[in-house]
């Protein structure tokens, strides 16, 4: 028959500065997201400018063919803006 032994670890304590290292960490990390954030906002809405301006330019192109087609283009265009609060 054999016999195995376990031994427990020694308890260890936490190493100085390590509350404040974390507590710096997460307050990094809640910074950096509040950018992230803040940079994602101001793509979204210049994406959306943009594509209202690329339907606009369509809506213009069309016009000369069909003006009835051309200005629902165009109310499409408004409608993207305000639907998001954005402003051209």
């Amino acid at each position: 028959m054999s016999q195995i032994t376990l031994h427990a670890p020694a308890p260890v304590a936490m190493p100085r500065g390590a509350d404040w290292a974390a507590s710096a960490f997460a307050a990094l990390l809640g910074y950096v997201e509040r950018i992230w954030a803040a940079a994602s906002a101001r793509r979204s809405h210049l994406q959306r400018i943009d594509e209202a301006v690329a339907l606009r330019r369509l809506a213009a192109d069309v016009s000369r063919y069909d003006p009835a087609f051309a200005a629902d283009l165009f109310a499409a265009a408004d409608r993207h803006i305000d639907r998001h609060g954005a402003e051209v």
